[in-house]
């Protein structure tokens, strides 16, 4: 005979709530507190990779940084400061914020071998410009005059002892923006040695004219030579008034007895055959007019001992002038005393 079934007392509500509560309790135990701590883990690399993300993200947006605008070339100068005008005349090479100068552009005609430039051969070259003069002729205009000595293939200025130097101008017109370039010639005549124009001095011949002058030498073999040349400055244009005067002399390095021709007069050894000299002369101009400048007059000054056993010493003391004819010029009195060699 089965057994009697009896239905299991329901537990009440109270009861129900400390069962669930006891069963959440164990399940806690049992997932213990390490996966916690990984599951923190997990959660900060995450944030981490949200971040990277992000600044990728902004990275990518963000714009990328421009190149930093060209300087403007310089067109106009406000003074007539050097470093100001070669910047207009070579912007390439001297203006603000170049380079450090390496070589600048200038049309150079040939030369031939007697020294006389070849017409129609003018071509652009490399070449060091370095600024001699600047000279305000009047209120509005000005030149600048430059010492330009080419560059070979190398990139080497050629100023070897035979090698001279190229006389450049630059005119400048004043307007309301400033100094502006008005024109050029790069070469307006070559002189000097060794990459070298000589000394350079400007003269004021007029109360409204000016004159460059250039004393251009070098020595061989004990010898020494120097030459004077001059050069009338305008607006536009640069003229030669003249060239290539014998300016000073000297032979003191080929013979001791020759060094000795000013302290005694009579050295201990004969001079040599062509004799001993010392002779040097310095140029002044007289202030004429705008229409007839001056006179040009150089006066020298020095000794010269002839050759042979006389040995006698002449004292030079004398004044050549030179006066104005035809926009140049031309010997008038005296007789230069410089010796040629």
């Amino acid at each position: 005979m089965p057994s009697p079934t009896f239905p299991l007392p329901r537990p009440s509500k109270p009861l129900q709530r400390a069962v669930v509560v006891a069963l959440a309790t164990a399940g806690l135990f049992v997932l213990g507190g390490c996966p916690q701590k990984e599951a923190l883990v997990v959660s900060a690399d995450a944030q981490a990779d949200e971040a990277a993300v992000a600044v990728a993200t902004a990275e990518a947006v963000a714009p990328a940084a421009s190149p930093a605008p060209p300087v403007p070339r310089p067109t106009a100068s406000a003074t007539l400061k050097r470093a100001e005008l070669m910047a207009l005349v070579f912007p390439d090479s001297q203006g603000s914020g170049a380079a450090p100068r390496q070589s600048d552009t200038v049309s150079l005609p040939e030369r031939a071998n007697e020294g006389k430039t070849v017409p129609g051969s003018e071509a652009e070259q490399q070449a060091h410009v370095s600024p001699r003069e600047v000279v305000r002729l009047d209120d509005t205009h000005a030149v600048m005059l430059t010492e330009t000595v080419p560059l070979d293939d190398r990139g080497q200025p050629m100023n070897g002892h035979v090698n001279g130097a190229w006389l450049g101008a630059y005119f400048f017109e004043q307007g309301a923006d400033g100094w502006k370039l008005a024109s050029r010639n790069d070469a307006v005549d070559y002189l000097g040695f060794m990459g070298n124009l000589g000394t350079t001095k400007v003269e004021r011949i007029a109360p409204q004219r000016f004159a460059l002058t250039i004393a251009h030498g070098s020595c061989w073999q004990g010898y020494c030579g120097q030459w004077l040349s001059v050069y009338g400055l305008e607006a536009g244009q640069v003229r030669v008034l003249a060239s290539g005067i014998p300016l000073s002399a000297t032979n003191a390095g080929v013979h001791e007895s020759c060094e000795k021709v000013r302290d005694a007069g009579k050295p201990d050894e004969l001079p040599p055959s062509g004799g001993c000299f010392d002779i040097g002369g310095t140029p002044t101009f007289a202030l004429g007019t705008d229409d007839a400048p001056g006179e040009m007059r150089i006066a020298f000054k020095g000794e010269r001992m002839a050759g042979g056993k006389s040995r006698r010493v002449a004292t030079i003391d004398s004044t050549l002038v030179y006066a104005w004819r035809k926009g140049a010029y031309v010997l008038t009195e005296g007789r230069n005393p410089v010796p040629s060699f």
